[in-house]
């Protein structure tokens, strides 16, 4: 099937794809608009027509795209996965849950799927459930680094440093320029008393993304347990600014300033 220049359906579908990718989100959606004119049952334009939506901060408008495509492809993991992605990202957690089982119905191995739920699982408290759903995901794509890296956070939580460790190398072995996994492997080493290691990783994500607050906070801390009080007030001052709100950061920033003035 064309469209009125001749167009085949596959082929506005991939120009589309590569204005979406290029961030040109306007004329993406203009070109998805096409695709349903032809076929409006078309999964991945009602799809990605949500994920554009959702990017403009066009929340209701991203679930209606959503609910439509799995209503209208009830068969497709894919529009019933990104439903359930959509309302997890919302906090409607019990609302996304159906919607991960579902896809995991039609598609066992779906490994973000098994991310999300774990996702849920950890929020909910629910640890052991949680490992098992990362566990799960990293089966089903070993190069999965997000998964790896939830899976430190979650042994984080039940104490295993060793193990959350291990995992977070392994994320990063995946994805070099993971900031958040070099962050978190920064504070597991903290809290394993090893400051040299941590400052290590912190510098690394800060590098990679300058307004990091946790990493810059992490390194605070661990500047502080090396004595080096003066450059940590530096960075707890950093993370005020960055975070003017937090009543964690200026409380960090005051007990580092008494602290030199003992």
């Amino acid at each position: 099937m064309a469209d009125s220049d001749g167009a085949t359906l596959e082929q506005v579908i991939d120009q589309a794809s590569q204005h979406h990718q290029a961030g040109r989100l306007d004329a993406a959606a203009t070109l998805y608009h096409q695709v349903l004119a032809q076929n409006p049952g078309h999964c991945g334009a009602l799809i990605q027509l949500g994920v554009i939506d959702y990017q403009q901060g066009h929340v209701d408008k991203a679930l209606t795209w959503l609910n439509r495509a799995a209503a209208v492809n009830p068969f497709s993991e894919a529009a019933v996965y990104m439903l359930g992605e959509f309302l997890r990202l919302q906090g409607r957690l019990d609302e996304a849950v159906p919607n991960f089982v579902q896809a995991l119905e039609l598609d066992p191995k779906m490994a973000a799927a098994h991310n999300s739920l774990g996702a849920i699982l950890q929020a909910q408290g629910k640890l052991e459930a949680a490992v098992e759903r990362f566990g799960n995901a990293i089966a089903a794509d070993p190069g999965f680094a997000d998964a790896y890296n939830n899976l430190g956070m979650t042994l984080e939580l039940m104490g295993k440093l060793d193990d959350a460790i291990a995992s977070y190398q392994a994320a990063l072995e995946i994805r070099p320029d993971f900031a958040m996994a070099h962050g978190n492997l920064g504070l597991a080493y903290l809290m394993t008393g090893k400051p040299d290691p941590a400052i290590s990783h912190f510098d690394i994500a800060i590098k990679i993304n300058p307004d990091y607050a946790m990493a810059i906070g992490g390194k605070a801390h661990a500047l502080q347990a090396k004595g080096k009080i003066d450059e940590a007030i530096a960075c707890f001052e950093k993370v005020a600014t960055l975070l003017p709100g937090s009543p964690k950061a200026q409380e960090d920033l005051a007990a580092a300033k008494k602290a030199r003035g003992r």
